[in-house]
């Protein structure tokens, strides 16, 4: 595929994309933010969780609706959302201002449904598992370059908490902008209905398409278990590195997934066999991080990487090509499910964390990922036998 042959608003897609992925650097400094203002992983973990409560009911609600309105104006909502929190994480000085602003910052995923459709909206079907590729190489690409920055420039010259605020301000600043580019530069969908006008609503039955939303599921169950609030604290306090070291980890698997530029157009398998590799190779590097040596952790995230790059482009290629029409409301509703799961996840993986020991924490993950596995085999059956059906026709 040459750049060239995409539309000038996918690429201005593409090329702002990328501010999502230096956002990501939330979601790394939140638990270590919390760590440094002597806040317990049982407290964040609460906190966490309650942010959780109303998003779990909106998120199929605006799924829903948004059908019939414009996905712009929810994206909009959502990066406001962002920066507005993160701003808030720079001024914070106590526990009420740290739990608003972490209410901000993941309101953010009540609107993940309008990100889908805007995607199957926007993406030509012929290109889309290569520009979902595209994408992520596009996010851990500016987070492997900000996170190098970030550990060895910038934390140096700064303290603790001084370097977390920092970061935040420039993630504030940064999608302010993203949010109104939505309004004023990017394409206009009209509503989360609309379809590219290559794209065939499949005739397919809805086990295939309730096997990858399960597999989605409990695929993001199994990282959120063992998200950053877990991870934060276990390099913190089991390792006793500093508060830029889970920048460091993220850096290693952002510069392996940046590093697919040039081996993954070379991969020539279908988008169901990359699933199943990806996932296989996400589940190992659960159980690698089983075994408490930090060395393994940290190398781990090249094979965590690899698998991601894999996973993700087949996972959304396949959801949206046997997706019918209405995807925003499924996409809310399990979307919606996962947030549920949230509200639990970082009370439950504290406990285990604290009772029997962070490698308890991914030891569970890795079952998650297992049956994840286990449920996407109806959807990659299904969509084996449409790719051989269609070559036939």
């Amino acid at each position: 595929m040459v750049w060239r042959e995409l539309d000038k608003g996918v690429r201005n897609y593409l090329w702002l994309y990328s501010i999502s992925g230096f956002s990501f650097s939330a979601v790394i400094a939140v638990p270590s933010f919390g760590k440094l203002m002597n806040i317990s992983i049982e407290n964040v973990g609460w906190l966490f969780s309650f942010s959780y409560i109303v998003q779990a009911v909106l998120t199929y609600v605006l799924g829903k609706k948004f059908e019939q309105f414009s996905t712009n104006y929810g994206l909009f909502l959502a990066k406001i959302s962002f920066a507005l929190g993160s701003l808030l994480f720079a001024l914070c000085n106590g526990l009420w201002l740290f739990a608003i602003a972490q209410m901000l910052l993941s309101f953010t995923d009540v609107f993940y449904p309008c990100q889908v459709m805007y995607e199957r909206a926007l993406f030509p079907p012929k290109y889309r598992e290569t520009l979902y590729s595209y994408l992520f190489f596009a996010t851990e690409s500016t987070k492997a370059i900000s996170y190098t920055l970030f550990v060895f420039v910038l934390s140096p010259f700064m303290g603790g908490k001084t370097f977390l605020k920092a970061v935040f301000v420039m993630i504030f600043l940064l999608n302010f902008f993203y949010a109104f580019s939505y309004l004023k530069i990017l394409p206009k969908i009209q509503s989360g209905l609309v379809l590219h006008k290559g794209q065939v609503i499949a005739t397919t039955n809805f086990r295939a398409f309730f096997s990858i939303m399960l597999h989605q599921y409990l695929s993001y169950v199994a990282f959120n278990f063992s998200g950053f609030l877990v991870i934060s604290y276990y390099l913190i306090d089991y390792f006793k590195l500093s508060s830029s070291s889970p920048f460091l980890f993220e850096m290693v698997f952002s510069a392996s997934v940046a590093l697919s530029w040039f081996w993954r157009k070379r991969i020539r398998t279908k988008a169901h066999i990359n699933l199943m590799i990806g996932n296989f190779l996400i589940l190992s590097t659960f159980l690698l991080w089983v075994i408490p040596n930090v060395y393994v952790f940290f190398i781990s995230h090249i094979l965590m990487g690899i698998g991601f790059i894999l996973w993700f482009p087949a996972k959304e290629t396949i959801k949206i090509q046997i997706a019918p029409r209405e995807l925003g409301r499924w996409e809310g509703f399990f979307q919606g499910l996962n947030i549920f799961s949230r509200i639990f996840t970082p009370v439950l993986s504290a406990y285990v964390a604290m009772a029997l020991g962070y490698q308890q924490v991914f030891l569970i993950s890795s079952i998650f990922s297992a049956f994840a596995l286990l449920a996407s085999l109806p959807a990659a059956t299904w969509i084996r036998k449409f790719a051989y059906q269609s070559k036939v026709d």
